[in-house]
């Protein structure tokens, strides 16, 4: 995330959760990647982390790699027939 399109934000957590910056990262990009507000990359980045690690991270925790709503995964299969049917699969 470039620095001259980013804002920071100051919160407080209250000292009987132990998480630091590092963690409170992770936890937020993790999270806006799940709702599909940052993409892939985007989260790795905010989450001080290569995409292949955060990947990684998402699958530890859970969270689905490919993060596409229904009707971007209705055009993903619509593409992969009519892949299938000019190789004859």
């Amino acid at each position: 995330m470039s620095r001259d399109k980013a804002r920071t934000l100051k919160i407080s957590i209250p000292v009987h959760i132990a998480l630091d910056e590092t963690e409170a990262r992770l936890l937020l990009a993790v999270e806006l990647y799940r709702e599909g507000r940052l993409t892939l990359k985007q989260a790795a980045e905010l989450a001080g982390l290569c995409v292949e690690d955060f990947m990684k991270e998402l699958s530890r925790r859970r969270v689905s790699i490919i993060n596409l709503d229904e009707e971007e995964l209705k055009e993903e299969l619509s593409v992969a027939e009519e892949l299938a049917g000019r190789t004859g699969g």
